[in-house]
């Protein structure tokens, strides 16, 4: 049974890695899920609960990661680990070279990001970017976009490139009962307001300072008082909250930290905003629409692969705050419109963004490597008995 090794960073707040351990066929493949970092407690003990052996390099530092590189290739040599699949850019970078000296047969990478390296000329980050894709023999996009930048920008080989849209556990996002918004509103003392949410990491890339900046025009356009929850943890957080007191919006704005009932939240909000102004996929926004919760977001990235314009959303320009005011203000003014959409993208996300169709992909580009290396594995006997008779 062939052995994969997913490599990551450390822990994970998105629920990816452990529905991983949930949805990969056991009958077909053994998964192993490694770290660079050291691995997150819990995390541990949930794949251990699902019978996934972990491993972490434990680099607590950058200087440890040509420590990290010889670990994580023992470890691969010693485990005879099939397929190494490695997420994000710091494991991948690690992992693949890692994977080269383990001579493990085969390398796939998965790009969670797009193009934000490129957009904010990190040269060296795009160096390693593309040596990360020279390493692999197997490159998943989790858009259509970030498979064109790949292409078109960082020269990515097209036939090594595969789009896998992300996808997710509804079991995840499934709501306790019928009067979710009514108690969660009732516990965030909301009273008449209109509940606005961003579920993001605080990180200028996800654009909550365009949301911010948006927020006194939403007063005046909105008959209501309005209330921003902000849901997410990140090293902007500090340099937001005063950014919102200069505002002197404090008082319709919350800081939720990191929370484990966000399809709870999103189920009782009236509008779900992503204001990023680079987004290679946007998982937060399927979570919504299959919850039924109209969004406004940017038309950056995947983002418009997910949202229909006009349809189950309002798309509009990055780095507007103008335009997210205006786009948030219509759908808080017309209840019609709001209600229209909600409920309109559900049906598109139980067809396109199933966790479990991605994971099947996901193999089946696993099996489609394997059937090759072995093709290749077959000529190179040939040749070698034909050149042996010479």
């Amino acid at each position: 049974m062939p052995r994969i090794l997913h490599f990551a960073q450390d822990s994970d707040t998105s629920g990816f890695f452990p529905q991983l351990a949930r949805w990969h066929d056991r009958s077909r493949y053994q998964m192993y899920f490694g770290t660079l970092n050291p691995i997150a407690p819990w995390l541990r003990e949930y794949m251990a609960a699902h019978d996934v052996q972990c491993f972490s390099c434990d680099c607590r530092h950058r200087a440890e990661y040509l420590l990290g590189v010889i670990r994580l290739a023992r470890f691969l040599r010693r485990e005879r680990i099939d397929i190494l699949h490695t997420h994000l850019f710091e494991p991948s970078v690690i992992g693949l070279l890692a994977g080269v000296l383990a001579r493990t047969p085969t390398r796939i990478v998965t790009r969670h990001y797009s193009d934000y390296h490129t957009r904010i000329d990190k040269h060296w980050h795009v160096r390693l970017d593309r040596l990360c894709t020279r390493l692999s023999h197997s490159v998943i996009a989790v858009s259509q976009h970030t498979a064109d930048h790949l292409i078109s920008k960082e020269l990515a080989p097209a036939e090594k490139v595969h789009v896998v849209l992300n996808g997710i556990d509804f079991e995840r996002v499934k709501l306790p009962g019928p009067d979710v918004r009514e108690r969660v509103r009732r516990e965030l003392a909301a009273g008449n307001a209109h509940l606005l949410l961003v579920v993001a990491r605080l990180h200028s890339e996800k654009g909550h300072t365009y949301l911010f900046r948006a927020l006194p025009e939403l007063k005046r356009r909105v008959d209501c008082p309005i209330l921003l929850l902000v849901a997410g943890t990140g090293t902007f957080e500090d340099i937001y909250q005063a950014e919102v007191r200069s505002l002197g919006c404090e008082n319709i704005v919350r800081f939720l930290g990191f929370r484990q009932d966000v399809a709870e939240l999103m189920a009782a909000v009236d509008v779900v905003v992503l204001p990023s102004v680079a987004e290679a996929f946007g998982l937060v926004l399927t979570e919504a629409l299959y919850l039924g919760t109209p969004v406004v977001a940017t038309r950056v990235g995947g983002i418009p692969e997910i949202v229909d314009d006009g349809v189950d959303g309002i798309l509009v320009p990055p780095a507007d705050s103008q335009a997210l005011a205006d786009a948030i203000a219509v759908l808080i003014n017309d209840p019609a419109r709001r209600l229209r959409m909600a409920g309109a993208g559900r049906e598109k996300v139980l067809r396109r963004f199933r966790f479990e169709g991605m994971v099947r992909s996901y193999e089946a580009i696993y099996r489609r490597l394997a059937s090759r290396a072995e093709e290749k594995g077959e000529t190179h006997a040939r040749s070698l008995s034909d050149h042996s008779h010479v």
